[in-house]
């Protein structure tokens, strides 16, 4: 990793964000398909999901907006078109299932908003980004599920809305550690940035 990190370093992958004036959370998609052995979509991702409890509390405190997300499918799953038709795992999230209900502890509360959507972005086919403009939010830390598809996808179009991209690690999991470790060294290189729940709770803390 050290030789591929030197390499993005030579050919000027170097930039860094800092957080802005105000920042919210997201928690992408933290529900029970994820943690259930029994679902193909089971990811092993307990310890993360804890990170993600510890993480939700802490922005409440601090006053950070929270939004959580969720895929919001029609009952053939038709309104997710290609994507449902590409990863028919995702029947996991299909009206009335309990894979497709969120973990406890993660659902949204009051004063929380949340985010149904079809697709793998946060901001794709929703109002979240008009959403975080009205509450003058230049800063996203984002948490949940998984890292390569759906924190990816919402990193990214963070960053193309304007938006200060910050992914905690320890809050966000998959179902592989290599296409994990992968993908966050690409957000970090290419996107935004990546920080420890550590550094991120002491800044929320220090506010």
């Amino acid at each position: 990793m050290t030789d591929d990190h030197d390499d993005y370093v030579s050919a000027g992958y170097t930039g860094a964000l800092e957080p802005g004036r105000r920042a919210a959370l997201v928690v992408v998609d933290p529900v029970n398909a994820y943690v259930d052995p029994a679902c193909g979509l089971y990811a092993g991702v307990e310890e993360p999901v804890e990170r993600m409890r510890e993480l939700t509390a802490a922005a409440r405190v601090a006053g950070v907006h929270v939004a959580v997300t969720t895929m919001a499918l029609s009952a053939d799953g038709s309104n997710a078109g290609v994507f449902f038709r590409k990863v028919p795992a995702l029947a996991a999230y299909l009206p009335g299932t309990s894979t497709g209900a969120f973990i406890e502890g993660l659902a949204p509360v009051d004063g929380d908003t949340l985010v149904p959507k079809q697709y793998p972005s946060a901001f794709f086919g929703t109002s979240l980004a008009a959403d975080l403009v009205a509450r003058g939010v230049d800063t996203l830390f984002i948490a949940g599920l998984s890292t390569s598809g759906c924190v990816r996808a919402t990193a990214t179009d963070a960053m193309q809305h304007g938006f200060v991209p910050i992914v905690v690690r320890e809050a966000v999991g998959d179902r592989l550690p290599s296409v994990h470790e992968a993908n966050l060294f690409d957000i970090q290189a290419k996107i935004g940035e990546v920080w420890g729940i550590d550094r991120v709770l002491a800044l929320w803390s220090a506010a």
